[in-house]
């Protein structure tokens, strides 16, 4: 048996039980068989619109749920039997009940057998089993255990044999677990009673008591709840290993897998939580509401965290290392525990009335993150980090032709990939910034404690929020909110100087917008001058506030100010813009850029200058000389991070455009290569020599490159102070595999044996997938789109992520009609998480003007039968190729 198919027999899962079950669409015993019969006008689809979740709100009251659920009888599928009471306004017409991929064995309706229909999706409860008042439905029900994700997800730990459970249920998956009114305007106090096997741990929203049961099983009781969503409600089970600890009277654990244990930074977890705990209820003026607070690492998880009720859920892959972690690690930890931590306030104690209101949940959570790690961690420069990284991914999804107001409607809940984005979190949380900026730290601070109070167990709309901020401010915010809240895109500043000599005679700051979204908006921000030194350098001179509105502004200046060399229009990064350099500027900067004193001034020219690069205003080859020009004396770890990621960036671009032919891509990539291990050998910072050791890895691609990486693979070569852990042994043999170098599928093979873990297993897919064969990647891609061996979206997207690498451009071409012909058809069947990451991944730039007439032809033939998510995904594919075909013109 080959290396491929023996190692996937040992891991392979069962198959996908919900699609079977949901294409079966079984129902329960006493359904009705004329489907006209009292069923519902909702449309049978797996989604929840907006208009049926507004009509059920209108009638339903004092919602509870009594929920026992059964994880011990069966390793394919779990029972259930859901008690849902609640009081009726209306009982004229039906109503639903969301389930979606189960059975229903039996419903009961006020104490009587009831004649029901379930499409697989919902369940459709006569109106003549209803009654005005209070009501009583019980559903008895199977569901299979999820493997992508979402719902009840079961996990399988290939090197041990133990079985992990943990749910995932945002936006709309609570459903999965049991039947419910799955929207979050519909708070509900939750009982929950789970029969587990006795060696596992059940976790929840409340506590939790076990018992002893039949079968060597155990029961756990948990406490009901207070009024919560059902998005943030949760099952965790497992034998999990756990970690106790206290902060003031709230009672911590931290868990993780057994296999994985001795990877956690458990000291460090612990210390961010205790911390960030202290510093929200300062902050918001409110203790923390849930008795106690547990915190799971999962495998497989679809999403960096999920802010379930007191049981908070976080990806393995993200946020354990198999070696030491370095400082961006340690700070993405960090701020991903204070993200989720904050929603407990802000999302779960007061929850969006509908998924309109995500980006006020996720920008409030990015911005506190921010805010409590300046508190209670070592990352006091974090503002620097968020323009470095965050409003960098912004400003992108902003030029996408999918880019969309911050606030804006969604009619159903499977339009969620049209609003979970950059603009979501970050640009969000850069309006939030500026808004704090601009009625003032603790006016903000008022306005959202005062919130939290009035609104704590209920669900709000925007409007709300603004309205504690303009009554705390006495100030009205309705022209801010409509000109940053409502329209979408960014603006970009400039500069226009003119002098009398030595003197600066005029300052203008210069707005402008693209066409499609022409809103110029008004800006309070800082203007720096550099002026020349003594030595022909740069000195620091003024800092000029100004308040910027329309086309053109007059900034006021000391008398006698001396005329510029050049001006950073956004010192301090208070606007929500890009900044635009004229030639003279570029010029500056080509030989100053690093004498600029401010390292987060340094970011921001540096970045506008990769914006040049970007757009083809200057040659990438140039950009990643200034950058490499910069990197000789920097020392802030930021600015280095950034000259790494735009580096690598810039390089897989020009593999992108011509490598067969681009002299310069010839000359930098050995010399990066060169550099980066040598600035990883000497430097003294561990962090550094991390930096420097990832920018090798992500270039790495010359013969003497290649060399030098099977060399750190054997032990023939070594970076001071480095280990060569199984992580970076298994990027290593990635690009060697992708680079189709001689011997590796026998290093293969034998680093499968060594690391025959989960982490293991992924990295042996992507590397498999890597290789440079058109038979090997036609094979896999059938794989990804009629699946045998590979079920479980987390092996599914190890083998996207390996597909096709930057350097491999022609076999992605060969292969892009079978990645779009089959578009159709998954979007009628797969999950928009399967969508998001198909399209997105296996449609990276090629640079051609036949690729991209590729894609016009998909979205032209297809869009009519495409789903949200795969019609958003192949627009901004086909606009990125577009961009990329234009700049292939321009090198």
């Amino acid at each position: 048996m080959s290396l491929k198919a023996s190692h996937f027999r040992r891991v392979s899962m069962a198959l996908l039980f919900s699609v079977l079950l949901a294409a079966c669409q079984q129902e329960s015993g006493v359904r009705v068989t004329d489907e006209s019969h009292g069923a519902s006008t909702r449309p049978a689809v797996d989604a929840l619109d907006r208009q049926t979740a507004n009509e059920r709100k209108s009638r339903i009251a004092d919602l509870e749920y009594e929920l026992f659920v059964d994880v011990q009888s069966s390793t394919e599928e779990f029972l259930g039997e859901v008690t849902i009471r609640f009081g009726l306004t209306d009982a004229s017409s039906d109503l639903s009940i969301d389930f979606g991929g189960g059975t229903i064995q039996e419903v009961r309706v006020n104490g009587e057998a009831a004649v029901t229909h379930y499409n697989g999706y919902f369940i459709t409860v006569p109106a003549a089993t209803l009654q005005v008042g209070p009501n009583v439905i019980v559903v008895s029900y199977r569901h299979p255990y999820d493997e992508d994700g979402t719902g009840l997800h079961r996990f399988v730990d290939a090197e041990d044999g133990l079985t992990y459970l943990y749910t995932y249920l945002w936006p709309y998956y609570a459903n999965r677990l049991f039947p419910a009114f799955d929207q979050p305007n519909l708070k509900a106090n939750i009982s929950l009673t789970v029969l587990a096997p006795q060696s596992w741990t059940v976790v929840s929203a409340g506590t939790g008591t076990p018992e002893p049961a039949d079968g060597g099983a155990r029961l756990w009781r948990f406490a009901t709840t207070p009024k919560i969503s059902t998005y943030v409600f949760s099952l965790h089970a497992g034998p999990y290993m756990i970690w106790e600890d206290e902060a003031g009277d709230v009672p911590l654990r931290l868990m993780a897998r057994r296999s994985l244990a001795e990877f956690v930074a458990v000291d460090e977890w612990f210390d961010v939580t205790k911390g960030g705990l202290e510093y929200y209820g300062r902050y918001f003026g409110i203790p923390y509401a849930f008795r106690k607070y547990d915190q799971l690492i999962v495998p497989d998880f679809n999403i960096g965290a999920m802010e379930n009720i007191a049981a908070v859920t976080f990806s393995e892959d993200r946020y354990v290392q198999r070696q030491r972690s370095d400082r961006t690690e340690r700070e993405k930890r960090a701020s991903v525990i204070l993200h989720e931590m904050a929603h407990m306030w802000f999302g779960n104690l007061v929850t969006h009335d509908w998924w309109n209101g995500l980006w006020l949940n996720e920008s409030f959570a990015t911005q506190m993150s921010a805010m409590a790690e300046l508190e209670v961690t070592e990352f006091k420069d974090t503002w620097h980090g968020f323009f470095t990284d965050g409003k960098k991914r912004a400003y992108f999804r902003d030029s996408r032709v999918t880019t969309h107001p911050v606030e804006m409607p969604i009619n159903a809940t499977d339009q969620f990939f049209n609003v979970y984005d950059a603009i979501t979190y970050r640009k969000g949380a850069s309006v939030l910034k500026q808004l704090q900026h601009l009625v003032g730290d603790e006016s903000y601070r008022r306005g959202v404690s005062a919130y939290l109070h009035e609104y704590a167990y209920g669900t709000t709309e925007l409007s709300d929020f603004i309205g504690h901020q303009e009554k705390s401010a006495n100030m009205d915010l309705g022209d801010w909110s409509d000109e940053w809240l409502n329209k979408e895109g960014f603006n970009t500043i400039g500069i226009e100087t003119a002098c009398d000599g030595d003197a600066l005679d005029s300052l203008i700051v210069t707005q402008s917008a693209p066409a499609e979204h022409p809103y110029l908006r008004k800006h309070q921000i800082e203007v720096a001058l550099y002026n020349s030194d003594d030595n022909g350098g740069l000195a620091a001179g003024e800092v000029l506030p100004a308040k910027i509105e329309g086309a053109r502004t007059i900034v006021e200046f000391p008398a006698g100010q001396p005329c510029p060399l050049i001006v950073n229009p956004n010192h301090g990064d208070w606007a929500y813009a890009q900044i635009a350099l004229d030639d003279v500027a570029v010029e500056v900067l080509d030989t100053q850029l690093g004498n600029v004193p401010d390292p987060l001034a340094r970011s921001v020219f540096l970045a506008a200058l990769f914006d040049r690069a970007m757009a083809g205003d200057m040659p990438l080859a140039d950009y990643v000389d200034h950058a490499l020009r910069l990197a000789d004396s920097e020392q802030n770890i930021r600015v280095v991070q950034q000259i790494s990621t735009s580096v690598a960036e810039a390089i897989a671009m020009m593999q992108r455009l011509r490598p067969e032919t681009d002299e310069a891509l010839a000359r930098l990539i050995p010399e990066i290569e060169e550099q980066s291990l040598r600035r990883s050998h000497f430097a003294e910072a561990q962090d550094l020599k991390r930096i420097w050791l990832n920018t090798y890895l992500r270039v790495v691609s010359s013969t003497a490159g290649l060399g030098t990486a099977r060399a750190l693979l054997d032990g023939k070569a070594e970076i001071d102070g480095i280990e060569i852990s199984a992580d970076i042994r298994w990027t290593l043999l990635t690009i060697l595999s992708s680079h189709g170098v001689n011997g590796t599928d026998a290093l293969l093979e034998a680093e499968s044996i060594l690391d025959p873990s989960d982490s293991g297993t992924k990295s042996l897919i992507t590397a498999l997938v890597a290789r440079p064969a058109a038979a090997v990647k036609a094979h896999w891609l059938d794989e990804l789109q009629n699946p045998q061996s590979i079920t479980s979206l987390a092996q599914q997207r190890a083998v996207m992520t390996g597909l096709f690498p930057a350097n491999q451009t022609d076999l992605q071409l060969g292969l892009l009609g079978d990645v779009l012909d089959v578009l159709p058809k998954l979007s009628g069947v797969a999950d928009p998480y399967f969508l998001s990451s198909y399209v997105s991944v296996l449609l990276t730039p090629m640079c051609r003007p036949e690729t991209t007439a590729l894609m016009q032809a998909a979205l032209d033939e297809f869009a009519g039968r495409l789903d949200n998510t795969a019609l958003r995904f192949l627009r901004e594919a086909h606009q990125a190729d577009d961009e990329c075909s234009m700049l292939r013109g321009m090198q």
